[in-house]
């Protein structure tokens, strides 16, 4: 997203004066809790976008069939935000984009506009890394165990610990795994963390940094919290109660960023679950596969951000010329569509259905679910 433009300098220069290695160090789970908390670092990812009302009436008039680019990205303007120096490549890239809208569509397995490549460090995570949800605000025993459930299976639906590999046939996260192969490194596995510790349960307001402190509270309650051996990747998630106050609902639903500790850098996550107010602006249908639309809505958005923070946890990573991470380049794009009653899915992991967003994948070619706008859009590889 175009804050990255000026962000990517400044965590680059962040990096490279506190890190020693691009990714965090592993991590013995009988550590202090003061060795694995963080200070944040003070800016984040734009998030994953909010839908507009023509993009939710695209969604909402599509028949089921395969999806393709039915949502855009909020990218329409990108070409023509470019000044005139950039010249004819800029004009093309604008009237290209224009086209798609229009109707027209590139061949699968053909070069996609605005590619993704590697930056700065071209740091990605790799390894274990163990998704660890962070429960805040005034959250029921039966909600958080209902939001472990459903979240926590599209992560080990394939595996478990170190044997769920994104790069596993039908993994959700299997789109990154070219970002590893590409560079020559293993794909990382992935592990949920499930708990059931409410942090802070009355709070109500919580600002960017706010979200850092809730997390470091947490971590400071449950020293042991992270498995042996494994890189952590916190998620914020905050309750019906609480409201992410730089802009939840209304320019973000999600988004993520990294603290640096003592030697290290720790990435995370931010979303929350809503009411009927963010109904419009964070899901895209209100029937949904699993029954529950704020869960089921935060589902797409946790994939959207675990995709980026593990192509880009540090905003030195895989981004395209203006700033785009790889879920953003396809934000609000489905794979093929089915129904369950009037509830759509594209994805089936374990005995659960997902309306997951896809993600662009790095050998830039334009896939069957992207190909109505140009985009090597993919929801399981």
């Amino acid at each position: 997203m175009n804050i990255r433009r000026a962000l990517i300098i400044v965590s680059s220069l962040a990096i490279t004066a506190n890190l020693t290695a691009a990714v965090y160090a592993d991590q013995s789970s009988s550590q202090s809790a003061g060795s694995h908390t963080f200070q944040y670092v003070g800016f984040r990812s734009d998030g994953f976008p909010v839908l507009d009302s023509q993009q939710q009436g695209n969604f909402n008039n599509d028949n089921g069939g395969n999806g393709n680019g039915n949502l855009s990205d909020g990218q329409s303007s990108q070409g023509n935000s470019q000044g005139g120096d950039q010249g004819n490549l800029a004009n093309f890239a604008s009237n290209l984009s224009n086209t798609f809208r229009k109707g027209f569509s590139l061949p699968v397995g053909s070069p996609a506009p605005s590619p993704i490549y590697c930056h700065g460090t071209c740091t990605t995570l790799t390894g274990t890394i163990s998704l660890i949800p962070v429960f805040v605000g005034g959250w029921s025993g039966t909600d958080v165990t209902t939001w472990n459930s459903v979240l926590g299976n599209i992560v080990t639906s394939l595996g478990s610990g170190s044997a769920n590999s994104v790069a596993l046939a039908g993994h959700v996260f299997n789109t990154t795994s070219l970002y590893y192969t590409s560079q020559g490194l293993t794909p990382p596995s992935l592990q949920w963390v499930a708990n059931t510790t409410v942090t802070d349960p009355t709070v109500t307001n919580v600002s960017d940094s706010g979200v850092a402190t809730e997390i470091n509270t947490f971590i400071a309650a449950n020293p042991a919290i992270v498995p042996t051996g494994t890189t952590p990747v916190y998620i914020y998630i905050g309750a019906k109660t609480t409201l992410l106050t730089s802009g939840f609902g209304t320019s973000y639903c999600g988004w993520h960023s990294y603290g640096l500790g003592s030697g290290s850098s720790v990435p995370f996550i931010a979303f929350q679950d809503f009411t009927s107010t963010y109904y419009h602006t964070c899901a895209a249908q209100t029937s949904t596969p699993n029954g529950n639309v704020g869960l089921d809505s935060m589902a797409s958005v946790l994939v959207h951000e675990v995709d980026e923070t593990l192509t880009d946890p540090y905003f030195s990573g895989w981004l395209d010329s203006s700033g785009y991470e790889s879920a953003d380049k396809c934000a609000w794009i489905w794979g093929p569509l089915q129904k369950i009653g009037s509830a759509r899915y594209d994805i089936t992991l374990g005995s659960l259905n997902y309306l997951i967003q896809t993600n662009w994948l790095e050998n830039n070619l334009v896939t069957v679910s992207g190909s109505g706008t140009g985009k090597a859009c993919s929801i399981a590889g």
